[in-house]
């Protein structure tokens, strides 16, 4: 077994560990928003610490692993390298920005539920802005898979990006329109 076959498959897992990440978190956040009951909360709400910690050092093993299969390939001069390069990076952005700081303020409030606060978890849920960010991380990541599959240029690669973008963003249009409001516990 070479460094090459133990670094591809690193890279392999690192991709299956980011898409069970992305569809843990993308189910969980579907699920409590249309349970905002406390006892789901309590229960389902423990899953919300481990979406991270699958996707997040995934992300690092794909970068850092594809990074030296592409130098020992010598294809960093390949389009599709670089656009999946950039893009695993943005992926990791929109996380750190737009879900890291609202799955911080949801786990600490999953630590202390209960009744007097299980109405801001109810709001901190059903922020639009955790369905957009999973849904456009996870086309992203199958438009990245699409250009490592066809191994395309530059331009090709772009383009290919742009249509998974709009296509997240697309899938992410109805937390925006119908954003659910909470619901009283009874």
């Amino acid at each position: 077994m070479t460094l090459y076959s133990l670094l591809l498959f690193a890279h392999i897992a690192g991709a299956l560990f980011l898409f069970a990440g992305l569809a843990l978190e993308w189910v969980l956040i579907s699920f409590l928003r249309r349970n905002p009951e406390l006892a789901p909360f309590s229960a389902w709400g423990r899953l919300f610490f481990v979406a991270p910690r699958l996707y997040g050092p995934a992300l690092g093993v794909i970068l850092l692993s594809g990074g030296y299969l592409g130098a020992q390939m010598r294809a960093w001069e390949q389009g599709w390298i670089r656009v999946s390069f950039v893009t695993l990076l943005i992926i990791g952005l929109i996380g750190a920005i737009f879900t890291a700081p609202r799955a911080r303020a949801i786990r600490k409030l999953l630590a202390a539920v209960s009744d007097p606060t299980i109405r801001e978890l109810q709001m901190r849920i059903q922020e639009p802005l955790l369905v957009v960010s999973v849904r456009l991380r996870t086309a992203l990541v199958f438009g990245v898979v699409l250009l490592m599959v066809s191994k395309v240029g530059l331009g090709p690669s772009l383009i290919a990006m742009a249509c998974a973008t709009a296509f997240g963003l697309l899938i992410a249009l109805p937390a925006w329109k119908r954003a659910p409001r909470p619901q009283t516990t009874a």
